[in-house]
């Protein structure tokens, strides 16, 4: 067993999805173990733009911190969705030490990760979605909790998502932004450290 005591907070951009993707990993039996020793905090808040993300994410971040009971790591859960603020939001972000996991076109494109290894660009987060229905989950349904599903298939993702962040990197290096990649996502990021809580930062 992992002995650590630490707390994460992750605020989600989808209430639906994400929110309960992320809140299924303090129920997985197989990691029960591992995370008995971390809180993981997982919220909607009412304000869910990016930039509204990221201001509550430094309102929650302050407060913990002033009640002396600090968040290891605070991340912001987002889709590229046609948002107009995204820029403003990231920046803000990184200059407030607060982690974002963005998926292009939106999360569910980390679902189908979990799947196959692609580069397949979608307008529309509809888009995604009529693929996963298509060939891989045919009632998919974004209320639905398909965390079972997919867990088996998490070093997979992580797997896909590894190699994917390879093939747009001559694009990042050419200054192209992730938000404006035609296929991204970094959430592999977030679900490392929910798989291997040892490597949350220290405070």
């Amino acid at each position: 067993m992992i002995n650590i005591n630490k707390r994460i907070l992750i605020l989600c951009e989808d209430e639906k999805s994400s929110k309960i993707y992320f809140e299924s990993f303090k129920k997985d039996e197989k990691l029960k173990r591992n995370l008995s020793s971390v809180t993981i905090d997982v919220f909607h808040p009412k304000n869910h733009d990016p930039v509204g993300l990221v201001t509550k994410a430094k309102e929650m971040k302050l407060k913990a911190k002033r009640e002396r009971n600090p968040y290891n790591e605070v991340w912001i859960v987002l889709d590229r969705n046609g948002h107009v603020n995204i820029d403003q939001a990231l920046i803000t972000a990184r200059d407030n030490k607060i982690n974002v996991g963005l998926s292009v076109v939106c999360f569910e494109f980390w679902i189908l990760l979990h799947f196959e290894k692609t580069t397949k660009s979608f307008p529309k987060c509809d888009d995604v979605i009529s693929y996963i229905k298509k060939k891989y989950i045919p009632n998919y349904d974004k209320k639905i909790n398909y965390y079972d599903l997919l867990k088996e298939k998490i070093d997979e993702a992580i797997s896909n998502a590894e190699w994917l962040e390879k093939q747009v990197s001559s694009d990042k290096e050419n200054g192209v932004k992730i938000q404006d990649l035609p296929s991204y996502t970094n959430v592999q990021l977030l679900v490392k450290k929910l798989i291997r809580p040892d490597k949350i930062k220290k405070i």
